[in-house]
């Protein structure tokens, strides 16, 4: 009973919470004396969907000023011929928005 109550709990908490956030990066400030920002990754597909949705946000630890990039692809955008993940495309994918949000960073 205590399982399954706690499995309720946890996927609560991960529904709402979490919203498929599945790394958090903490970037040092250079200078050491602003707050640290923070980077997430979060991603959704819904079921018998092939539409794969990534989101990069990036909160600034100074203003805590939120940015936020994404996609929408077909996973078979980053899989080949064999079946086996192209990490460099998914790479690729993820460093444009990187830089974007780096970019508009910089433009403020």
């Amino acid at each position: 009973g205590g399982y399954f109550f706690l499995m309720g709990i946890l996927t609560i908490y991960t529904m709402f919470k979490e919203k498929g956030i599945f790394v958090v990066v903490m970037q040092k400030d250079p200078a050491g004396l602003d707050p640290d920002s923070r980077w997430e990754v979060a991603s959704k597909m819904k079921k018998y969907d092939d539409i794969y949705e990534v989101t990069l946000r990036l909160i600034d630890g100074k203003s805590g000023a939120t940015r936020e990039t994404g996609f929408k692809k077909s996973v078979a955008d980053f899989i080949d011929d064999n079946g086996v993940v192209c990490q460099d495309l998914v790479e690729n994918q993820i460093m444009k928005m990187h830089n974007s949000l780096v970019s508009s960073k910089k433009d403020k």
